[in-house]
């Protein structure tokens, strides 16, 4: 498989920088995540623990597990919530969502809430990030940032760009509600799995597809084993970097600082590593023998109406989110 040059010239240079020995740290955080090495997502990470153990002079040493090498993102959110084996993470908002009964992070993720990437920029930093932090903060969590997936799209072995063409497969689904009954919404058979089961799942035929962004389905192979990259751009999934608030409490108030440092311009950067790829990560697929295809405006229109019905759904089982819901609906029409 050809990857993306960019995702693979800095390795080398990462590996060099990698976490010393700190035989003068005060603490140490372990820090997990499902994000593969060598994508702009560990690049990220990789700067947040620089920061992190510059700023703190060495008192805090960081160790970064990359890959879901400490287990699923569900488990190391659990994991954090303890403080114990895992004291930070970067995890997509669907899978935080379910982990830890979030709605509002699963509310991020229903199906064409968002249009563009100003619009999901602007609900995520002046709408949610507020109610979204005070809502961690209740499950034992702080909130140092958003990161990006990005936009999730349709891979199949073979065309999907109407709902009747996506029901002949059996598609992978994230482990979150949202998800799974926007599948159910367009006639499609999901199975839900995490992270670490698909590619097995995708090879053996258990299941004929999934949806995830391009840059994800490079770094984590999944693109190998489907024909076709449907771009129905159909849900915006952020991620979230987060803290143990058990463990952020255990440090002086100088510390906790320098651990949380600017959550806003910590989003930006993240961002801006992600999308400058998109164009690259696209070409790269149609270089492996894969079809990508485009969707017109008619075809998009009619997935988005298929799916309406979630958001329907979601607000009849979390009456409590109608305000907020129309809060960022309300910042859409801005």
């Amino acid at each position: 498989m050809r990857t993306p040059a960019i995702l693979i010239a800095s390795l080398a240079a990462f590996a060099a920088l990698g976490s010393t020995a700190h035989a003068e740290a005060e603490f140490v955080m372990n820090f997990a995540t499902v994000a593969p090495d060598n994508t702009p997502w560990a690049k990220q990470l990789r700067d947040v623990e620089r920061r992190i153990e510059s700023e703190s002079g060495g008192r805090i040493q960081v160790k970064l597990f990359l890959g879901g090498s400490l287990g699923s993102e569900i488990e190391c959110i659990q994991d954090v919530a303890r403080g114990e084996r895992i004291q930070g993470g970067g995890f997509s908002t669907g899978a935080m969502g379910e982990a830890l009964d979030i709605p509002i992070l699963s509310m991020i993720e229903l199906p064409y809430l968002f249009s563009t990437n100003a619009q999901a920029d602007a609900v995520l930093d002046e709408v949610l990030f507020e109610p979204t932090k005070s809502a961690l903060e209740a499950k034992g969590f702080v909130l140092g940032g958003w990161a990006e997936n990005g936009w999730r799209n349709f891979a199949t072995n073979g065309p999907a760009s109407n709902p009747e063409q996506l029901s002949k497969y059996k598609m992978r689904a994230q482990e979150n509600p949202v998800h799974l009954d926007m599948y159910k919404m367009l006639g499609v058979q999901a199975v839900a799995k995490p992270t670490s089961e698909v590619l097995p799942a995708l090879n053996t035929g258990i299941v004929d597809g999934f949806d995830n962004t391009a840059l994800f389905s490079l770094a984590a192979g999944w693109i190998e084993p489907v024909s076709h990259y449907t771009l129905s751009r159909h849900i915006y999934q952020p991620a979230a970097v987060v803290y143990s608030k058990v463990f952020l409490d255990s440090l002086p108030p100088e510390l906790q600082k320098v651990v949380i440092g600017d959550p806003l311009a910590e989003s930006a950067r993240g961002r801006l590593a992600v999308r400058a790829l998109e164009d690259e990560l696209l070409d790269t697929i149609r270089s492996m023998g894969k079809k990508v295809i485009a969707l017109t405006d008619a075809e998009r229109a009619v997935l988005k109406a298929k799916t309406r019905a979630v958001h329907k759904s979601f607000l009849a089982t979390h009456r409590d989110l109608i305000p907020t819901y129309k809060s960022v609906v309300g910042k859409l029409g801005d």
